[in-house]
């Protein structure tokens, strides 16, 4: 699936505020049993924004070209092989087959 580059912006702006809900959560609980998954998410999520952004300025690099290549477009010249697929694959079938109690 090809991601546009406002699609790619909508995830990271998504993991901000996932990274906001939890440094608030964490600060709120304080040092409590599971907070090393918090941790530990925070950490993966931090992986992914940077792998996002990485690759929105390849892809403005790439675009800038005289001659473009899809591949390395698309991919953010390999910036997105390491974000999760869930977060690749869009919010809508999520959204969808939650909507339909699936």
């Amino acid at each position: 699936m090809v991601c546009t580059n406002r699609g790619l912006k909508a995830m990271r702006d998504a993991i901000d505020c996932e990274i906001f809900q939890l440094t608030t959560l964490q600060r709120m609980s304080g040092r409590c049993a599971g907070a090393e998954c918090i941790d530990g998410e925070l950490y993966v999520l931090g992986r992914e924004r940077r792998a996002l952004s990485i690759a929105l300025v390849n892809r403005e690099i790439e675009a800038s070209r005289s001659v473009v290549s899809f591949a390395k477009w698309v991919s953010g010249n390999a910036a997105l092989d390491n974000v999760r697929i869930r977060r690749l694959a869009g919010g809508r079938a999520a959204q969808h087959s939650a909507s339909n109690g699936r």
